[in-house]
């Protein structure tokens, strides 16, 4: 035994298998830490701690049946002891596991003690963590005439935001607690599903001038009631209660967890008019309703409440933000055009942040507007400031992630979503957001577990978005089914009708899309990614004419002018599009590509690099990220082709006809433009995805025009005479 541990020192088989374990136990850290960082599918660090395993009994015996020599590597048995290098080789490899053991305690000690990197705590911390968290649920209404709702919400939400500023404390999301709103349901259940150690519950009873406010702090495993109280007040007082309630909470879990460290809630900011304190609350609860109606309604609210004090900030900024909302788009509720939008919306919120700069949702409500300006590097710099001041604004987070990713920012975006749906994960907002982020990026497995358990808040969502799903595995028809039976399921869910709309888009039945669409005043929407260009062309100029400062209508009216083949007016169009843009956007924004295409078909090659290069790299970008739907693959096709890459074009190109669905105008794109019809490579990649299409709606028409087909979408005659065709 003794001569066969000589021996395999002799040939550093151990020094070796040392080296190889430091060093396969740092690379498999460092995977883990970027996978979890860059929102790389959860499979990657197991594929590299399979390849480290795989390796490690490989070099043992490349270690063992080799040695170096002058001549080079040889056969152990081919060497006689004068011409072995082991005694040289050992040394280097004392080197190497020196040096790997230096880069392997340098990376524990970031991961400990980097700023954000997430140190290791102790059982014992990592619990007490645990147990600095709350949920603060909506108050119950215990009024006489059971009509001061929206008061007590106001109370419960205000509670909410002063405990949300404290960075020791975990604060469930307002959605997601108010989510059990009527609901009975015990509290460790509560707590359960919002991932929190404490909650907080209370009533409110108002009468007249008179208002009586009770709260309890419970702990959730135990049910034992950490603090409570009942205060009754005059509603001067109210605030007062406010800070008193919030002050106690904290003074309790300060006993409970031995957190001396933890900071004082600052003071609730209260209007000196409570008739003007009950205005704003009443617009906040109109508001959150999403209807032009109920944004109208809260906009007098909000004005009520500037009119009776004319200095209480959150009143403006909840103005301006009513306001944005009535902007017209297919994500908004109203039909005011960008100016008008500015005009109404900047002034309110310009004057909150006069009043109080640490008012969080001023900031936010400051950020969409530039947004939608284009100014969006201004954008995320009020987006930062409004998380900073209040980390639990889940909604504030999904609109700092879309603006990231419109800048190209995807593993940022991605890293905000992600936290807004921890934060909130009973929301529909961030739920439906995450839910996206995932399945662009073809995450399949943790996809289905947020949508499981969206199976017990709302299936008919669920189920759906299962159909979502269903058109990115290349199965159209099931996909389009499952969308509208969630219509029919819940036929007041636009966003659901919306999606249901594109999916008839996808299987070529264009017309059968607009009919079906949530919104008669935004049908470009759905008609710019047709193929009737010129009722495109119509459309695109009767939005620009509508609202001529919105940078999305001139973009759209570009790319119009384009595919009808009017080139130079096209280029006008996108060049005071891209002078409009923030230098940041400007480079990467897609109407770069109607220079390119023209270019192109010069022979420009100096035009095709200077404005090629930028976009490229965003989707190259996109791609490294995670994102992985047809459109990215399809953009990276036609770039590779226009820089000369055929065989990598045809790659990417046969992979987005094969995995997902694109729609009409973007598929028809390149055979348009780029004379892929010409090319019986990308011709029959065509070919076999019309007939996958074709085949995909005659399944489809088969229910939708029989006996089980759907209330929320009735086929016109002339469609279903398609399916009598086959």
């Amino acid at each position: 035994m003794k001569k066969l541990f000589d021996e395999l020192k002799r040939r550093n088989v151990i020094r070796l298998a040392i080296a190889y374990a430091v060093v396969g136990w740092l690379l498999i850290q460092i995977a883990n830490t970027i996978e979890a960082a860059s929102g790389l599918p959860e499979w990657f660090d197991g594929v590299v701690v399979g390849f480290v395993a795989i390796g490690f009994p490989l070099v043992l015996l490349f270690a063992w049946a080799f040695e170096m020599t002058p001549e080079g590597v040889k056969k152990t048995s081919e060497v006689d002891g004068d011409t072995s290098l082991t005694s040289k080789t050992d040394q280097k490899i004392n080197y190497l596991i020196g040096g790997a053991l230096v880069l392997a305690l340098g990376f524990i000690g970031w991961q400990n003690f980097a700023p954000g990197t997430g140190s290791v705590a102790s059982p014992a911390a990592q619990a007490q963590a645990a147990d600095a968290s709350i949920a603060v649920l909506p108050f119950v209404d215990m009024s006489p005439q059971g009509d001061q709702e929206y008061f007590s919400d106001g109370i419960s939400e205000e509670i909410l935001n002063v405990l949300a500023q404290i960075p020791e404390l975990r604060v469930a999301a307002r959605t997601s607690a108010f989510s059990f709103k009527g609901k009975t349901i015990d509290i460790p259940s509560v707590a359960k599903a919002l991932g929190v150690a404490n909650v907080l519950e209370g009533s409110v009873r108002k009468s007249g001038t008179k208002v009586r406010i009770t709260a309890q702090l419970i702990e959730a495993k135990t049910g034992f009631h950490l603090w409570s109280e009942t205060y009754d007040r005059d509603l001067n007082d109210v605030f007062k209660v406010q800070d008193e309630i919030s002050a106690a909470i904290v003074a309790a879990l300060k006993d409970k967890l031995g957190l001396a460290a933890i900071i004082a809630p600052a003071p609730i900011k209260a209007p000196v008019n409570t008739e003007a304190y009950n205005a704003f609350l009443l617009g906040q609860h109109l508001i959150r309703l999403r209807t032009k109606s109920d944004i109208e309604a809260a906009i007098t609210q909000f004005k009520n409440a500037i009119a009776l004090d004319p200095a209480y900030a959150p009143a403006h900024a909840y103005l301006g933000l009513a306001w944005k909302l009535l902007q017209t788009g297919k994500n908004t509720y109203g039909t005011l055009t960008l100016e008008e939008m500015l005009a109404k919306a900047m002034p309110p919120v310009e004057h909150a942040l006069m009043l109080d700069p640490n008012l969080p949702i001023a900031h936010a409500v400051m950020g969409l507007v530039l947004d939608a300006k284009g100014q969006t590097e201004q954008a995320l710099a009020q987006f930062e400031e409004a998380i900073r001041l209040n980390p639990s604004l889940t909604n504030v987070r999904v609109w700092y992630s879309k603006a990231l990713g419109d800048l190209g920012r995807e593993r940022e975006a991605f890293e905000q979503i992600k936290i807004a749906y921890d934060l909130d994960p009973l929301s529909r907002l961030t739920g439906d957001n995450y839910a996206s982020a995932l399945l662009i990026r073809r995450r399949f497995d943790a996809l289905a577990s947020v949508l499981n358990q969206w199976d017990q808040i709302d299936p008919v969502f669920a189920d759906a978005y299962r159909g979502l799903i269903l058109m990115e595995q290349h199965q159209a028809a099931n996909g389009v089914i499952a969308l509208f039976r969630g219509v029919d399921n819940t036929p007041k869910d636009l966003q659901m009708k919306d999606n249901a709309a594109f999916s008839l888009l996808i299987v070529g039945l264009g017309d059968e899309a607009i009919k079906v669409w949530s919104y008669p005043n935004e049908r470009w929407a759905i008609i710019l990614f047709g193929t009737d260009y010129q009722r495109t062309l119509h459309m695109a100029q009767q939005r620009y004419q509508d609202d001529p400062n919105n940078l999305d209508a001139l973009a759209a009216l570009a790319w119009a002018y384009f595919k009808t083949g009017d080139q130079q007016q096209a280029q006008k169009l996108a060049a005071r599009h891209l002078a409009n843009l923030d230098p940041v956007a400007k480079p990467i924004a897609n109407t770069n590509l109607i220079a390119v295409v023209v270019a192109w078909a010069k022979g420009d090659q100096a035009v095709i690099l200077d404005r090629l290069a930028p976009l490229a790299a965003r989707v190259d970008a996109d791609l490294k990220a995670g994102i992985d739907t047809s459109y990215a693959h399809w953009q990276k096709a036609q770039y590779t082709y226009l820089q000369g890459e055929k065989d990598t074009a045809y790659k990417y190109a046969r992979r987005a006809l094969s995995e997902g669905a694109l729609t009409p105008s973007v598929l028809d794109f390149p055979y348009r433009h780029l004379g892929w019809n010409d090319n019986p490579r990308f011709k029959a990649l065509r070919d076999d995805y019309e007939a996958y299409l074709a085949t995909e709606r005659q399944k489809l028409l088969s229910v939708a025009c029989g006996d089980k087909g759907f209330e929320s979408w009735k086929p016109m005659p002339e469609t279903c005479a398609l399916l009598d065709q086959s």
